[in-house]
């Protein structure tokens, strides 16, 4: 297989997790909140619980994949045999067993925990493949680039065409498709897939040890504060943007935008939609300056890019502001796409100069775990700013303080995040030493 088609294949895998992990950020809690009418504090509660299963759950199946020894190899097993159980709980997820309260509360929370188990089971192990699937900086650019091309695809139908289906044909028949799609994904990204099993080692420390490993990286720590704001600005951007379509652009019927009728759906389709496409043209912009300049300096520059758009999201009243507003975002949403997996893999291969062993599954699991505290964070600020701003569950009218709630969630929340990953990136002790003291594996044209 050539490395062209072994990297569309792998990415697919990405193209899975995106399909997942957005059309849950994007419809999840507008579902259960604003159109199950559950409650808002509830749900802010649900969700800190959820991280907190995160922070332990994501570092367990890092573990378990890196003292996994089969003849597959440490990773491939589990994305195989993970795929079609994941994307039957994904369906699962919009099928609660009527709407008494507490049964919707308890539903969602036993739902969210079985879907996130079988989540970080697949995606850990697939995303603890991508430093030996790409050996050195050009080739992680590179297929980073790939992955994030075919993540733009699934932000697409995540954003477009889920929300249009779930108007259309129903909550239930947009979770299976996209459960479909899910499973299909992760198959098709073990085609060709072969594990080095020289790279494998015999390193079997227990849990705690590889866990003080992994928090005694100091590149480690500061990728990981970055990584977190990074995820929280994609959160924030797919939980609030149904609540900032409806109540901030005031789009909740049907409108006209240039002769043309557009429902609700089809109008929030459009606001993401166009500027996610044009994400594929600015990563391969992006993608020449981290080669030049390094992941590190680079994401500084895509974070400060964000922090025009989110002011004009803030302040946006109607369609047209709106799309304004939103494609501002544009070079920051490319950017914050390309640079984490260069810097992780990075990260990974000075750990392994440092010890003598690759722990690729400890790191992710670690990264996925800490960074989905970014759920708990979002949910906190989403009940705590929404039940002090007077938000009411259900209702089409709502305050203008409340609808200033909503803004600030999307725009002001946002601009903190970004910054907060300037500082982090600033901090980030790697890309300063001479190549010399540099890994092997990171100064390998």
């Amino acid at each position: 297989m050539n490395r062209l088609l072994r990297y569309i294949t792998y990415s697919m895998g990405n193209f899975a997790n995106t399909i997942a992990y957005q059309v849950f950020g994007n419809r999840i809690q507008f579902y259960y909140v604003d159109m199950l009418g559950l409650n808002a504090a509830v749900a802010g509660i649900i969700w800190t619980i959820y991280g907190l299963w995160n922070a332990i759950n994501d570092p367990l199946m890092g573990q378990l994949s890196d003292r996994t020894r089969t003849p597959m190899g440490r990773r491939v097993p589990y994305v195989v045999f993970g795929a079609v159980p994941l994307g039957l709980a994904f369906f699962f997820l919009w099928t609660p067993p009527g709407q008494s309260p507490w049964l919707l509360a308890a539903y969602f929370l036993i739902i969210l925990f079985v879907f996130d188990t079988l989540y970080s089971l697949t995606i850990i192990a697939y995303n603890a493949l991508f430093p030996e699937v790409a050996p050195n900086l050009r080739a992680r650019i590179d297929l980073s680039a790939t992955r994030e091309i075919l993540a733009t695809i699934a932000l697409l139908l995540s954003f477009i065409l889920a929300p249009i289906l779930a108007e259309e044909v129903g909550y239930v028949w947009m979770g299976a498709l996209m459960g479909v799609l899910v499973a299909a994904g992760y198959l098709i990204a073990m085609i060709g897939v072969r594990e080095d099993p020289s790279k494998i080692g015999n390193d079997q420390v227990h849990l705690l040890a590889a866990l003080r490993i992994t928090l005694a990286s100091r590149p480690f720590r500061w990728f990981i504060g970055a990584n977190i704001a990074k995820e929280y600005i994609w959160l924030a951007l797919a939980a609030m943007l149904p609540f900032w379509r409806k109540y901030a652009l005031g789009i909740q019927g049907s409108i006209e935008v240039a002769g043309i009728r557009l429902s609700g759906g089809d109008a929030e389709a459009i606001l993401l939609g166009i500027p996610i496409l044009l994400t594929i043209p600015m990563l391969l912009v992006w993608r020449p300056m981290v080669a030049r300049i390094g992941p590190r300096r680079a994401w500084i520059i895509t974070s400060l890019c964000f922090i025009p758009g989110f002011i004009a999201m803030m302040l946006a009243t109607d369609f047209l502001s709106g799309l304004i507003s939103t494609l501002l975002v544009v070079p920051g949403l490319a950017g914050s796409m390309l640079m984490p997996f260069p810097l992780i893999a990075e990260v990974i291969d000075d750990d392994a100069a440092r010890h003598g062993s690759r722990r690729e599954g400890i790191f992710f699991g670690m990264n996925g775990g800490i960074t989905k505290l970014a759920f708990s964070a979002q949910g906190v600020l989403f009940a705590t700013v929404l039940s002090l701003a007077g938000y009411v569950a259900g209702s089409d009218l709502q305050t203008e303080s409340a609808v200033w709630g909503i803004r600030f969630l999307i725009g002001g929340t946002t601009i903190l995040a970004a910054l907060f990953i300037v500082f982090c990136m600033w901090k980030y002790p790697l890309q300063r030493a001479p190549k010399a003291e540099l890994a092997p594996e990171r100064v390998t044209p």
